[in-house]
């Protein structure tokens, strides 16, 4: 049973860390019934409960751990956190406090602290303060630095909100919220715009767009010459399903591609074909063939006959698509 609890608290952290809270919640719970001694799964769940915007199970869930035997710091800072969630101010400040106290070095229990603190425009100060020991104790963490940021962003303290959100994004260039916040922070002091995405973002954007372009290619050039030969010598109404069926297919890769792209990434794909000249040729290209491509399926089911359309949108394919093959992925 001890390999079966560890390894759903595995399962969980990994549930949890792609945004899936609520997988973690139900694999948890039915672990803990058959074993409810385990500190470290019901902290995991409490995590959990945060995460899903469930602060008073959380809150449940942290006070069971705290009387196990396990990692009780853990525990106390799900608890401070939970009772922040829940507006009980004065008991979260606390516990974040007896957390320290138990754990001063750990800039875990220094960052809850000064989140439980900013909450109250009276702690701002020791807010900033305590976000600055943790980000001494921990300077290759971008959370210390991000809640340094936050807490003397409340404190309209400008300089230290740049200083720290900048450092926050070079440790984590994908933050987007940090990056907002900078955005924020410069707007009040009509400073200069929010840096573009990373030499690293750009690459990770890239190496996504290439197979997905590859497989535009597939299916405009296939698919494209696949209705000229059905539509010879004149297409029907019913040729408009099969065209309609390629046009969403096309969109799907898309969607896939967004899909799969984390935060940070996503905004550089939109900005990629600016940097890339060959990426803006063909998706230009392959939008207009897919533009032509719906407007003919349209006319398919209007009554029209012609076939000059469904050409357009195959040269236009395949012009994309040798750009794509001699690009070779580069």
């Amino acid at each position: 049973m001890s390999e079966s609890i560890a390894a759903a608290v595995v399962r969980a952290a990994e549930l949890t860390a792609r945004g899936l809270p609520r997988k973690a919640i139900d694999l948890l719970r039915p672990v803990l019934v058959a074993n409810p001694l385990h500190g470290e799964a019901w902290c995991r769940l409490a995590a959990a409960h945060l995460d899903a915007g469930e602060p008073d199970p959380a809150l449940d869930a942290a006070k069971r751990a705290l009387v196990l035997n396990g990692d009780t710091v853990w525990a106390q800072r799900l608890t401070a956190l939970a009772l922040s969630e829940l507006g009980r101010h004065a008991e979260a400040v606390v516990a974040a406090r007896e957390c320290v106290r138990r754990k001063p070095d750990d800039w875990r229990c220094q960052v809850v602290l000064a989140e439980v603190l900013a909450e109250d425009p009276k702690g701002l100060h020791e807010a900033v303060d305590v976000a600055r020991r943790a980000a001494h104790l921990a300077p290759s963490e971008a959370r210390a630095f991000q809640v340094l940021g936050d807490a003397a962003l409340r404190l309209r303290d400008w300089g230290t909100a740049e200083r720290a959100y900048r450092t926050a994004l070079r440790l984590d260039p994908g933050a987007d919220d940090v990056r907002a916040n900078l955005g924020t922070v410069r707007r009040k002091r009509g400073g200069a715009p929010v840096p573009p995405p990373s030499a690293e973002t750009f690459a990770a954007a890239h190496a996504l767009v290439g197979p997905a372009l590859s497989r535009l290619a597939a299916l405009l050039v296939a698919g494209g010459l696949l209705l000229l030969l059905a539509g010879m010598p004149k297409p029907t109404p019913l040729l408009g399903w099969f065209s309609g069926l390629l046009v969403v297919g096309c969109l799907a890769v898309v969607g896939q591609l967004l899909l799969r792209a984390r935060r940070g990434v996503r905004r550089a794909l939109v900005r990629l074909p600016r940097h890339r000249p060959g990426i803006a040729i063909v998706l230009a290209l392959f939008g207009l063939s897919a533009l032509v491509l719906l407007g003919w399926t349209v006319a398919l089911f209007l009554g029209a006959t012609t076939m000059q359309p469904l050409v357009v949108a195959w040269l236009c394919a395949l012009l994309g698509g040798a750009v794509v093959v001699l690009g070779g992925g580069r």
